[in-house]
């Protein structure tokens, strides 16, 4: 009887944990390409391309799908110093957790960083 009556909420709760963890370690994850691909970007002579590279390699080797980079401005050679760059990463929670979704299904995660370029 106590079973019948502990088992259901304490799935509920292994769950729920399970799936609030893997919602914490996808945004810091997405926090982390935001801020090293705006770490690149803004480096003298560097460019959008070779930071959307940077941002993809990042992203395999984490292990990511469906994942989203956005630099704005673009960001050429003679982009002036000074100028503020904001790097957009976002990404489906469902294509990137392990086991089923509840909470976050159909939810798209993202994270953003400004910097200054050099």
């Amino acid at each position: 009887m106590e079973t019948a009556v502990c088992l259901p909420v304490l799935l509920l709760l292994t769950f729920g944990a399970i799936e609030a963890s893997n919602a914490i370690v996808l945004k810091q994850t997405l926090t982390e390409i935001s801020y090293e691909t705006a770490r690149f970007v803004t480096a003298q002579g560097s460019t959008k391309a070779d930071a959307l590279q940077r941002a993809d390699e990042i992203i395999a080797a984490r292990g990511l799908q469906n994942v989203t980079v956005d630099i704005s401005p673009d960001v050429t050679v003679t982009t002036p110093p000074g100028t503020p760059i904001t790097v957009t990463v976002s990404a489906a929670a469902t294509s990137n957790s392990i086991g089923p979704q509840w909470y976050f299904k159909d939810a798209t995660m993202a994270a953003q960083a400004v910097m200054v370029r050099l």
